[in-house]
């Protein structure tokens, strides 16, 4: 009977084999995401983890992220009981400066307790990429919505161009004249295209590239009709140019000469008509002499 009961006493001192196992976590998370910055987007991307709890310990974690440039929103701490897991999400910002790329971050998970009790444990780290894309977004003004000149006289149109951007470009751009009627972007007989392209580019390490541009066109003298048509500035290369009713889009009005045009013809005929007479004389000499 006494070695029984001492049996059983020493029983209720043997820890079983789960209770000895030490506190512990297994930390999972998205190897990368994308993040879009430019001027329209949310400017945010999110990174999903886990955190695994695998022993018999109620454990509370404590999460920290190092996020570079990027802003980040995380959970502070949590509870995890024996055998579950938690899962979370890291918030990641930009802005439009923020440069294109992979941007490294690093998620830090810690036991901070232990069945309520203080412990100092070792973190678990997981290194994650977040992909910011590329963007490059140009706008432009017009200085006139609508412009009319005489022909003969060249069509000046002027435009400040503003470019933004998280990495270094270099964009070039063209005005076309397109005619309302034809839609044709071809020029007519006689107009020629002076100073068509504008080269803008942004300096090292700097988002905005910014230049007022001139553009010149050439119109002939002799123009049987007015010419209706619109002017718009596009990207070199750029083939959606049918934008004649948009708002970023000047009307074009070449006038007619007709003083000048009736001018010449009385000129053209009076010279007709003095060179007919002149030769009708020499003509009528020619045979006077023959006779």
């Amino acid at each position: 009977m006494i070695f029984l009961l001492f049996s059983v006493s020493l029983n209720s001192y043997i820890p079983s084999a789960e209770a000895q196992v030490e506190p512990e976590i297994i930390l999972t998370c998205d190897d990368s995401t994308n993040m879009s910055v430019d001027p329209g987007s949310q400017k945010v991307a999110y990174i999903s983890c886990e955190v695994e709890n695998p022993t018999v310990h109620v454990i509370t974690v404590q999460v920290t992220v190092q996020g570079g440039v990027l802003s980040t929103v995380a959970p502070n701490d949590f509870t995890i009981n024996r055998g579950s897991s938690w899962t979370f999400s890291v918030t990641y910002g930009g802005n439009i400066d923020t440069r294109s790329g992979a941007h490294e971050s690093r998620i830090d998970a810690v036991i901070t307790k232990v069945n309520s009790v203080n412990y100092p444990g070792s973190p678990e780290s997981y290194n994650v990429l977040i992909n910011v894309n590329e963007y490059i977004d140009c706008q432009y003004e017009l200085e006139h919505q609508l412009l009319v000149v005489n022909a003969g006289s060249p069509i000046v149109v002027s435009s400040k161009i503003d470019c933004y951007a998280n990495n270094d470009f270099t964009k070039e751009f063209e005005i076309l004249m397109i005619d309302r009627d034809s839609e044709s972007e071809s020029l007519p007989t006689g107009f020629e295209y002076e100073q068509k392209n504008c080269l803008i580019e942004n300096s090292p390490d700097e988002n905005i590239g910014s230049k007022k541009c001139k553009f010149e066109i050439s119109t002939p003298i002799y123009l049987l009709r007015t010419l209706d048509s619109c002017i718009i500035i596009v990207e070199v290369g750029d083939e959606n140019t049918d934008l004649c009713y948009e708002s970023l889009s000047m009307e074009i009005k070449v006038k007619t000469r007709m003083w000048w045009i009736l001018s010449t013809i009385i000129i053209i005929t009076i010279g007709i008509w003095m060179f007919q007479e002149r030769l009708q004389e020499f003509l009528g000499k020619n045979k006077v002499e023959e006779n």
